[in-house]
């Protein structure tokens, strides 16, 4: 017993010195936000790219934003779109059609914080020929880390003057990831012109490959998990293959130890979707059913997951009568295409992002609490029967030293559970 006690002296010695540190972490004054993780009812957004490009600036983004909010999505992930050439290109460049002018996303950005929408800024880039070429076959190299560098950079500091509440530093660059050196200066580059939480936007067979999810704030997937392989799979056979995939990534998570956000999740409205979620290419029959399915077993297995922190459902068009029958007239291409709007789904993220679908934004100060006060009833287990069962000198340094660790987890804890008042009071 008294191997035990020492060695839970010295668990409880390292644990209120790590609290300590962090503690020191949390109060420090600086010019940058202290970082709290919160849930995020998010939602993607991006310039309707057919038939006709409505910019950000126009009455039917404004109309699409506010119809958006009223969904209760409370926040927005904005898309500015660039490109180069191909996969060994390294100049990236705007795009006169798809490309956002900067004072475009300035009125998307303060569209949506006048709807009381928070927003992620998402700078992207595909290639010229996306389909063939996708983005995350993009080749490394100096010179086209120095033009990403660069370019991101612009935006931290565009995300900065414009009180953009969170940044995505990149997006399913796949091959170039394992250059650890160059993603961490990148990071190092953006922090020096952004001051709020950063996040990435990672592939489904490569988010456990990144060593550097240390440097940001956020772990990003973009949640294209293939499902099920059959077309019209139950509602319960989805949901056993989401708690599959979820069980998967829990098991991850505590190499990281970072709150998890889903940059990018969605289904197409068509037959057979769940098998390959990110497949924009396919021609596939009408189906609304299985697109609310997948959405609706996607809450339920994932709400109440305490390593995630939300959704960033892909994708809401800046066209606010898009996929409906009339339009689709002209181009028969969005009734099976990704977005909620107009469709069943829509009235399904509006219920359920209506309702408390994650515990608060102090969940990881209580879970602290909870393993300190559980470390200090067993310490004080311990003590008891020390006392108890000793009554020598020696025996009573040993139950004295129990007691001032004992005492330093209960200062520590009633630190921790000031600040999380201090949180809420905020």
């Amino acid at each position: 017993m008294m191997r035990r006690l020492i060695a839970l002296c010295m668990t409880s010695l390292l644990i209120v010195i790590s609290s300590m540190v962090d503690s020191a972490t949390l109060l420090k004054t600086s010019s940058e936000k202290e970082f709290e993780p919160v849930f995020q009812k998010g939602m993607s957004y991006r310039p309707a790219p057919y038939p006709n490009y409505y910019p950000y600036d126009t009455p039917e983004s404004d109309e699409s934003l506010r119809r958006m909010a009223e969904t209760n999505v409370e926040w927005v992930a904005i898309i500015t779109w660039w490109f180069q050439e191909n996969l060994t290109s390294t100049q990236i460049y705007p795009h006169l059609e798809y490309t956002p002018t900067n004072e475009s996303l300035k009125h998307a950005i303060q569209k949506a914080h006048e709807l009381g929408m928070k927003v992620m800024l998402k700078p992207m880039i595909d290639t010229e020929d996306a389909r063939n070429n996708p983005r995350w076959m993009i080749q490394p190299s100096p010179e086209w880390f120095a033009s990403y560098r660069a370019f991101i950079s612009s935006y931290a500091q565009f995300a900065q003057e414009n009180s953009v509440e969170l940044f995505c530093i990149g997006c399913e660059f796949k091959n170039t990831e394992v250059d650890s050196a160059n993603w961490r200066q990148i990071i190092s580059e953006v922090r020096k012109h952004y001051s709020g939480p950063l996040t990435y936007a990672a592939t489904i067979d490569s988010y456990q490959k990144i060593n550097w999810w240390d440097d940001l704030n956020y772990v990003g997937i973009n949640a294209f998990f293939p499902l099920t392989d059959k077309d019209d799979p139950t509602l319960e056979e989805l949901k056993q293959a989401w708690n599959r995939t979820a069980n998967d990534i829990e098991s991850w998570h505590s190499s990281v130890n970072k709150p998890i956000l889903f940059t990018e999740i969605g289904y197409r409205s068509g037959d057979g979707n769940n098998k390959q979620p990110w497949n924009w290419t396919e021609t596939l029959e009408p189906d609304l059913q299985e697109q609310f399915d997948c959405y609706l077993a996607a809450f339920q297995v994932l709400r109440g997951r305490l390593w995630f922190c939300g959704f960033y459902w892909w994708i809401w068009e800046s066209y606010p009568n898009i996929a409906l029958p009339n339009y689709d007239k002209a181009l028969n291409q969005t009734l099976t295409d990704f977005t909620p709007q107009n469709k069943p789904v829509q009235y399904l993220i509006k219920s359920l992002y209506s309702s408390d679908i994650q515990t608060d934004p102090t969940l990881y100060l209580k879970l602290r609490i909870e393993s300190l006060e559980a470390l200090v009833n067993e310490l004080q287990t311990d003590y008891n029967a020390l006392l108890t069962d000793y009554n020598n000198t020696k025996n009573l340094l040993y139950a004295f030293a129990a007691t001032t660790l004992f005492l330093a987890l209960i200062i520590m804890i009633h630190i921790i559970k000031s600040r999380k008042q201090h949180t809420r009071s905020q």
